[in-house]
């Protein structure tokens, strides 16, 4: 079972704004019962540093968005009133200071308004022909939050040099308000602006005469599920649009693509789509949204995935309300009787994986190259305990394994391996080992941000002359190098875990007990040095990835896909 830290915790029952309003209301009543004396300064002072710390990854930087508007909005209204209280104890509440507390409170209160426009005012669509979107906000908005943190620790240090600090205060708020109108007038401008597009999206459409959509719903650090495919999407040489559901996915590929993006976000959003000129829909996951756009039964729906292994996910029941299935090779077939989830054949097409067209072969047997680099790719947990097929938490045993045979490290994790605490830490300490050997030993290994965002998976294969990885759509798509791969079984021993993922067959298994390899030494000598399963890769690879020809493997897949849109009628 996973734990949860004890921050983690606190975040999920909301114990750090009640901590801090409860510490906001006491400053206030001990200011009042006791007087407004020097030291009394500290209890306001409390509760604004505890939002302080909360928030200092929000201050400590240059606002991006909202930033922190909105945050500990009571704590801070309440620690107004405190130094409110402080002033009319003193008998020091004059014109200046009601000025200072007025404007400090409507300064506030602008806060959450201004937030909850800028929600109303999402991005709508970008690349539109004869079109300038307003997807982004003119300035920061997330200005107004350290601006009025600053005034408020004005108002509430008052007693230290009260003119001079209300003086402070007043400009700060002033300063807070007009940002708060300036961002009112633009969010105005940017809702009326989608309104004007969305009035007129049915004609724009028709305009661009879309033959197809490319619909997306994804968690963030996703867009490779997308930006893999459109190559190849783009080669039906046919107009298309892609449509995601989430303001977090339009900002992904809205910086990813030059085609036309569009942002639905409720059902009846998706209405306005379906124009004369559209045929078909293709989808790269099995988000549960899709079935959102599936309901349009006037088109055809092309699952397309972004990768496909032996686990579970790629033979799901949830493929049957596609009205086509494009597979790698039979492999992808057979998976689903392996499962025991019935699908009629003709759901299938074999396209190959168009991603492949660039894979290098071999440079020749590993065994006789005399410098070699090993390609790291460990997958994430998943999203259940018995999808975990991660390897990383050994990552560090089998990469000190690969560098004290002098190979150079390519290091490239999932994406999503660092949302987990554990297998964050052992991705620092795997950069870290290859750091230090690169000082020690001079090896330019790649890892970080080269392995992970300059160079492609495909860059990471051609630069590689083998490969160690986990159950993985990587691993089918490795095969068409010809290259000696190794997988690794982190919870059975070498034959069940053949037995569970066919794809093995193809590769030496390295098994892994908790975090520590148990045959490491033995598969680096297969893998590096004798690679006896190397004429047995190509009889897999076929079966993997189809039997089509090398020089034009892409031609199936387009060919297929123009073939099911009807596109050649």
């Amino acid at each position: 079972m996973k734990t949860i830290s004890v921050g983690k915790a606190m975040d999920m029952m909301a114990l750090w704004p009640a901590l801090v309003n409860t510490l906001a209301v006491l400053a206030t009543v001990a200011v009042v019962s006791t007087g407004a004396t020097r030291w009394m300064l500290v209890a306001p002072l409390v509760p604004l540093a505890i939002i302080v710390w909360r928030q200092r990854r929000t201050v400590l930087r240059v606002p991006r968005g909202v930033g922190g508007l909105g945050r500990y909005l009571t704590a801070r209204f309440i620690l107004i009133a405190a130094a409110g209280a402080q002033l009319f104890v003193a008998s020091e509440f004059q014109a200046l200071e009601t000025v200072a507390f007025v404007l400090a409170v409507v300064a506030l209160a602008a806060e959450p308004v201004v937030r909850s426009g800028n929600g109303i005012a999402v991005p709508y669509a970008s690349n539109f022909p004869d079109h300038e979107p307003r997807n982004r906000a003119v300035f920061p908005y997330g200005w107004m939050f350290p601006l009025n943190l600053l005034g408020l620790l004005a108002l509430v240090l008052t007693g230290l040099a009260a003119i001079p600090l209300l003086a402070a205060a007043v400009t700060l708020s002033s300063v807070s308000i007009v940002l708060a109108l300036l961002a009112f007038s633009d969010i105005g401008r940017r809702i009326q602006t989608r309104r004007r597009f969305q009035a007129n999206l049915e004609e724009r459409l028709k305009e661009i005469g879309p033959r197809f959509y490319l619909y997306w719903n994804a968690p963030p650090r996703s867009a490779f599920q997308v930006t893999m495919w459109l190559p190849y999407l783009e080669r039906l040489d046919v107009p298309f649009v892609l449509v995601v559901r989430t303001v977090p996915n339009f900002r992904q590929l809205e910086a990813a693509t030059e085609h036309p993006v569009l942002l639905r976000r409720s059902i009846a959003d998706l209405d306005a789509l379906i124009v004369p000129s559209v045929r078909g829909v293709f989808y790269v996951n099995n988000a549960m949204r899709n079935n959102h756009m599936v309901r349009y039964s006037s088109l055809t729906h092309i699952q397309l995935l972004h990768g496909e292994s032996d686990k579970p996910a790629s033979a799901t029941p949830i493929i049957r309300m596609y009205d086509r299935d494009f597979v790698a090779g039979q492999a992808a077939i057979d998976r689903f009787d392996k499962f025991g989830v019935s699908m009629h054949r003709d759901i299938f097409r074999i396209v190959g994986r168009p991603q492949v067209e660039v894979v290098e072969e071999e440079r020749g047997p590993i065994g006789m190259l005399e410098e070699q680099s090993v390609l790291y790719a460990p997958t994430w947990l998943g999203l259940q305990a018995e999808t975990n097929y991660s390897s990383l938490l050994a990552g560090p045993e089998i990469v000190r394994g690969l560098i004290d045979r002098g190979c150079r490290v390519i290091f490239r994790p999932h994406p999503y391996s660092r949302q987990d605490r554990g297998l964050r830490q052992a991705c620092a300490e795997i950069q870290r080992l290859l750091e230090i050997d690169t000082e020690s030993t001079g090896h330019e290994h790649l890892h970080g941000d080269i392995a992970e965002q300059e160079m492609s998976v495909m860059d990471c294969f051609n630069v590689a002359d083998a490969m160690i990885s986990d159950v993985s759509g990587m691993v089918g798509d490795f095969l068409h190098s010809g290259k000696p791969l190794a997988m690794v079984s982190p919870r059975t021993g070498a034959r069940n875990f053949v037995e569970e993922f066919p794809m093995a067959r193809a590769a030496y298994v390295l098994e892994v007990v908790g975090s520590s390899p148990v045959n490491l030494q033995a598969t680096l000598d297969a893998l590096m040095k004798t690679d006896p399963l190397r004429e047995e890769r190509q009889r897999w690879a076929t079966y993997y990835l189809g039997n089509i020809p090398r020089e034009n493997y892409v031609e199936r897949f387009v060919q297929t896909a123009r073939k099911e849109l009807g596109l050649d009628c």
